[in-house]
């Protein structure tokens, strides 16, 4: 185990370091071992402002010189297992000290065995004032621009507790699952901690897995049957899933030729093949001669919104990442407008919490283009996600008593020539 938490030492830092996506980091994990590793990252993304702003400082009074940062990385895992997860304590000290020693020298073991002990004596005192504050200095940073702190308390809420896995199901089927709820938007909810690939309904081609909140886009458009859609930013497809299902002929585009082959195989499971054709594309520099019926954006964003489910994203994210994401959306909308046919539609969507990629994004991209307007969204079972202008601005605390939903946003959009 020694080993295979020096590694984990080695991956937590690429992620903060090297920007490496959790995701694509847990794929190199070997599968035996996936469960301890998910369950630690997990946890330690979740808990990291704490243990960052409450813990450490108590016990470590000096800032630890640049050449020796890795012990940082220790000390969060560390401080993670001892205090939030079933390991025995001096199994954890121990093999955390020989990391320490190996990566620095004997003052740096000596260092976290003495930082590490305080904190198991202190453990009991410590979990007392977990003051439930999830969030980064950074990520508040990003909220603060367009919400209060009410509303942002509120989200925080949500940051703790481990997402439930939600369910769209084709129109033909019939689901009859133990422990399910029907939400008000049309999702089908269950625990947290279901095995999706021991459903039935799974096995046999009837859902897929997909967060309540990214079902709404599709939702918005009505009948869709016999209509073109040109789906943007595809992958995986769950999306692309539910046009198909309506009955829409759907051309698939996205940047990555894997992730297109995922979308492929999640597409042909579920028996709806038929109408899809599949693009490798920049979307920045799609050129297809076609126009469409309608245009899906599922634009490249922060993916602040996806807090519960990627909590590493609550210790990652700036305002710099929202601002790039920003510029590229606006190009990228701009662009793929011109495949859409004359009072065609566009549904432009983000799993965004900023309104910098959502509200400020589309009404700046209505003044830019007066030929489009916006077509107010009234769908049914989103009637608190409805602001204003007409968009959905979907807020993690929106179905609060059903633990909670991702952060979203949707605008429809029309070409009026």
């Amino acid at each position: 185990m020694a080993t295979d938490r020096e590694n984990y030492v080695n991956l937590f830092k690429s992620i903060f370091k090297d920007s490496v996506s959790f995701s694509d980091i847990k794929k190199t994990v070997p599968e035996e071992e996936r469960s301890f590793f998910n369950m630690l990252f997990m946890s330690a993304f979740r808990q990291l402002t704490f243990i960052k702003t409450v813990v450490l400082p108590q016990f470590v009074k000096k800032k630890i010189p640049h050449k020796n940062e890795i012990l940082n990385f220790i000390l969060y895992l560390a401080t993670t297992e001892l205090l939030f997860l079933d390991k025995p304590d001096y199994a954890v000290i121990n093999s955390y000290v020989d990391i320490a020693k190996s990566k620095t020298d004997k003052f740096g073991g000596n260092f976290v065995n003495a930082v590490l002990r305080n904190i198991l004596r202190n453990r009991t005192l410590l979990l007392e004032k977990h003051n439930q504050k999830f969030f980064s200095a950074d990520f508040l940073k990003i909220l603060k621009q367009d919400y209060t702190p009410i509303e942002i308390e509120e989200m925080e809420h949500f940051a703790g507790i481990e997402a439930p896995l939600d369910l769209t199901f084709k129109y033909s089927a019939h689901p009859s699952i133990d422990n399910a709820i029907l939400l008000p938007t049309g999702s089908i909810r269950l625990p947290a901690n279901t095995k999706i690939t021991s459903l039935d309904d799974f096995q046999e081609g009837n859902c897929w897995a997909q967060d309540a909140a990214s079902a709404i886009p599709v939702r918005c458009l009505g009948e869709l049957k016999g209509k073109k859609v040109l789906d943007i930013c595809a992958a995986p497809g769950g999306k692309t899933a539910q046009l198909l299902d309506a009955g829409a002929t759907v051309t698939a585009v996205d940047i990555s030729e894997k992730r297109l082959v995922k979308l492929k195989e999640n597409i042909e499971r579920l028996g709806l093949s038929k109408n899809l054709n599949t693009l490798c594309y920049n979307a920045l520099d799609l050129d297809i001669n076609e126009k469409f019926d309608v245009i899906l954006l599922d634009a490249p964003c922060s993916a602040t919104g996806t807090f519960r489910r990627h909590p590493e994203i609550m210790n990652t994210k700036t305002i710099e990442d929202v601002k790039k994401q920003a510029d590229l959306q606006r190009k990228i909308l701009k662009h793929c407008a011109i495949f859409l046919k004359s009072n065609g539609l566009i549904v432009y969507a983000t799993c965004s919490l900023a309104k910098a990629e959502g509200e400020k994004q589309i009404k700046t991209f209505v003044k830019e283009c007066p030929d489009f307007c916006v077509v107010p969204i009234k769908l049914k079972g989103t009637e608190k996600m409805q602001t204003k202008e007409g968009f959905l601005r979907i807020l993690p605390q929106y179905l609060r008593e059903f633990s909670g939903i991702d952060g979203f946003f949707v605008a429809v959009l029309k070409r009026k020539i």
